[in-house]
């Protein structure tokens, strides 16, 4: 039985899905930290998860990377440049994009009750803290959920 042999853009397109992943997860996992910390800014428990938290990311950029089978990814590759510029993807940018922000607007009043009880400063940075890694994460999620193959679609 033959396997299909992949080519070069078939990598670069699935490196470019990987990564997005990833950096999903860096969001939530340094968000998260983000919030934590400015809820509760003197718990000496911080100084020590900043650290851990850049060994992580280094983990993943390197087991990143060897999705591509050997290849170093070039953003001026014609295959990059044909992921960056598909209008598909585009498209499914500006939509994610569209509805991250109505999220992002939509969850302002709730966290603000949310985080009413916090001291006025705390409550600020996060507040701060929330509304950008809710942002990012919709964002990349709904990119992803958007961006899948037809026969990922179901």
């Amino acid at each position: 039985m033959d396997s299909p042999i992949e080519t070069r853009s078939e990598k670069y397109l699935r490196f470019s899905r990987r990564s997005l992943v990833v950096t999903l997860l860096l969001v939530i996992a340094v968000g998260g930290v983000c919030v934590a910390m400015a809820m509760r800014p003197f718990v000496p428990m911080w100084s020590r998860a900043t650290p851990a938290l850049w060994i992580v990311a280094i983990v993943l950029v390197a087991g990143l990377q060897r999705t591509l089978g050997g290849d170093r990814w070039n953003p001026r590759a014609p295959e990059a440049r044909a992921i960056a510029e598909d209008e598909w993807r585009l498209r499914n940018m500006d939509r994610a994009r569209r509805i991250a922000l109505a999220v992002v607007l939509g969850a302002q009043v709730p966290l603000g009750l949310l985080l009413a009880s916090l001291p006025s400063l705390q409550a600020v940075m996060a507040m701060a803290a929330a509304t950008i890694t809710l942002g990012l994460a919709t964002l990349i999620a709904l990119f992803l959920y958007f961006d899948r193959d037809e026969h990922d679609a179901g």
